[in-house]
């Protein structure tokens, strides 16, 4: 298929479009130009407004159709929180959408925002508005707007839309409501209509404003700022105008036109009134100031063809300079967009920014989007340097979220022997080489038996079994991987030197997550059963063995051969604990 470059499009198209406009203003102001201006203008407007109503319709006919579509769907709020992945989907459909909320029967809700991505739920039952409220849902027979209302929740002034949800047999179970920002519809239509001379508006019910580029960081008054109140003096007169603007409102259909004079300036309102949104009616219009139109006619059309002819050269230089500015920035991203496509991120350099604000919002979001895979990749690659690998690969597969555990689990306390002087004989250059020797074969036959390395305390090693990866033999796999640790050690150097250990190893309740602040969180275990592992571990010097076991841990083994060492108090525990060891391990 034979491709256009866009340079081209642009010069031909603007080109085209301006040459078609120039003749129709040389035509004009050499025929019936009164006439045919009325016309036009009355064309444009009646586009105006049409195109407002249709990009309400667009923004806000889905959100109707998402309620019927989810009252079809839900009919069961006897656990709301099962509802959380389909609501979310629900927000991802309706961009226009601030929140969702479900109210069951008995007042008990469940909220969904977008900004935060979190649900909420809240008893409801006890406002004083809430039994109307229901009634009147209940009531309705179809999906329905209310009236606009502040929303506490986004802070904002809202549009509010509910349909009643029943259960199979057609029994009212609750509400579905759905949350539109009022700034949401002002920052719409004014980006829409930036830097065409138009100012879009919407009313509610004559006297409030809906919508307007004011009110786009914020509503003056709650819920919606009257006219007068708005600071817009112009709109204000809106009621009050100076004429009925007949040289174009004979032209209208199915839409009113009124003007104003404010000092020099004449102000044209054009609007139309729509009843679909709510119990009062929305007048959707704009007004523009006319002042240069009609300077134009009074002049006449006496530089119309000069004028023409400079503008169609001036805007095919102007095309072709645009074009090239439009198309170097798009070939920019294609071939980068080759590169991320073949893997070679590293060859990809950050796109410089455009002055159109479409093309550097692309190339922002290319950059973001560059820069984020980079991201990935170095988590990707560097995150099982630095924690348990099988806790990297739950993390990455949950999100970056890990849930708190509680469940029974083995704990391995590890520590060197004399470590304190052999630090003091090695220095610390030296330790640092020996620790990392030493930890990486602990580490590797942790894992080989199923143990998470979840803490390097100094020269400790703090491993848990079946937490965070269930084990049903975690007991057997821990005391299989202190014989091996102490099989190793025995007959082993680490950079160089020999080293001695010593391990308690205990099973019981444990309490897993990651602990911290909100930016700088650390994977570890708690509980008692952490504590009896650490404390056995120091109770070798004791009994002279390098290894002991709980009796909580033996009584899991079937398999094993232990040794009974003694029967002790530890301190934290009422009563006295058996402790065993392995016949390898009985003596220094």
């Amino acid at each position: 298929m034979r491709r256009i470059p866009i340079t081209a499009i642009t010069v031909f198209g603007t080109s085209s479009l301006l040459a078609l406009t120039v003749g129709i203003v040389i035509f004009l102001g050499f025929g019936q130009a009164a006439q045919t201006t009325r016309e036009l203008w009355a064309d444009q407007a009646e586009t105006l407004i049409s195109n407002m109503e249709q990009s309400l319709d667009a923004r806000l006919k889905p959100i109707r159709d998402q309620a019927l579509w989810i009252s079809h769907d839900v009919t069961d709020l006897s656990d709301p929180r099962a509802l959380d992945d389909y609501m979310f989907g629900a927000l991802a459909a309706t961009p226009q959408v601030a929140g969702i909320a479900v109210i069951a029967a008995n007042g008990s809700s469940r909220r969904w925002h977008r900004l935060e991505r979190k649900a909420i739920g809240e008893d409801w039952s006890r406002q004083p508005w809430m039994k109307e409220y229901l009634e009147q849902v209940e009531n309705t027979n179809a999906p329905a707007w209310r009236d606009p209302i502040f929303t506490e929740t986004v802070s904002s002034s809202t549009l509010l839309h509910d349909v009643a949800l029943h259960d199979p047999q057609g029994r009212f179970i609750g509400i579905l409501a759905q949350i539109v920002p009022v700034q949401e519809i002002s920052s719409f239509l004014s980006s829409k209509y930036a830097d065409t001379g138009i100012t879009p508006f919407v009313l509610y019910n004559r006297s409030h404003v809906l919508a307007h580029p004011q009110i786009i960081n914020g509503n003056i008054q709650q819920p919606l700022p009257r006219i007068d109140e708005l600071g817009d003096s112009v709109l204000q007169r809106i009621w009050a105008p100076d004429e009925q603007a007949d040289f174009i409102s004979t032209a209208l259909v199915d839409i009113e036109a009124s003007g104003i004079f404010q000092g020099d300036d004449y102000y044209l309102y054009l609007y139309r009134n729509i009843e679909r949104y709510g119990p009062a009616p929305w007048t959707i219009g704009a007004y523009v100031n006319t002042d240069l139109f009609i300077d134009e006619r009074r002049r006449g059309m006496r530089r119309a063809m000069a004028a023409g002819l400079a503008v169609l050269v001036l805007a095919i230089i102007a095309s072709i300079i645009v074009g090239n500015r439009v198309s170097a920035p798009i070939k920019a991203i294609v071939n980068a967009a080759i590169s991320v496509d073949k893997g070679d991120l590293d060859s990809v350099s950050p796109l410089p920014g455009s002055s159109i604000r479409e093309l550097d919002d692309a190339t922002s979001a290319f950059n973001n989007m560059v820069g984020g895979l980079r991201e990935r990749r170095l988590i990707r690659d560097t995150l099982g340097r630095f924690v348990p690998e099988k806790i990297a690969s739950s993390l990455l597969a949950g999100g970056g979220k890990l849930d708190v555990q509680q469940t029974e689990a083995t704990i391995l306390f590890c520590d060197i022997e004399s470590f304190t002087r052999l630090t003091e004989t090695l220095g610390p250059v030296k330790i640092v080489d020996v620790l990392n020797a030493y930890f990486s074969r602990m580490v590797e036959i942790l894992e080989l038996h199923g143990g998470v390395v979840t803490q390097f305390q100094g020269d400790a090693i703090l491993a848990t079994f079946n937490v965070p990866i269930s084990d049903s033999e975690h007991s057997r796999n821990a005391v299989v991987a202190a014989q091996a640790m102490l099989t190793s050690v025995a007959g082993s150097e680490y950079a160089g030197e020999k080293l001695k250990i010593r391990i308690g190893i205990n099973t019981g309740s444990v309490v897993a997550g990651a602990i911290g602040a909100s930016g700088r969180l650390n994977y570890t275990v708690h509980g008692d059963a952490v504590n009896l592992a650490a404390r056995l571990e120091l109770m070798n010097k004791e009994y002279g063995t390098r290894l002991l076991v709980s009796e909580s841990t033996a009584a899991l083994l079937s398999d094993l051969e232990l040794e009974p060492v003694g029967e002790t108090a530890v301190r934290g525990h009422s009563g006295t604990i058996r402790l065993y060891t392995l016949p390898s391990a009985a003596t220094v």
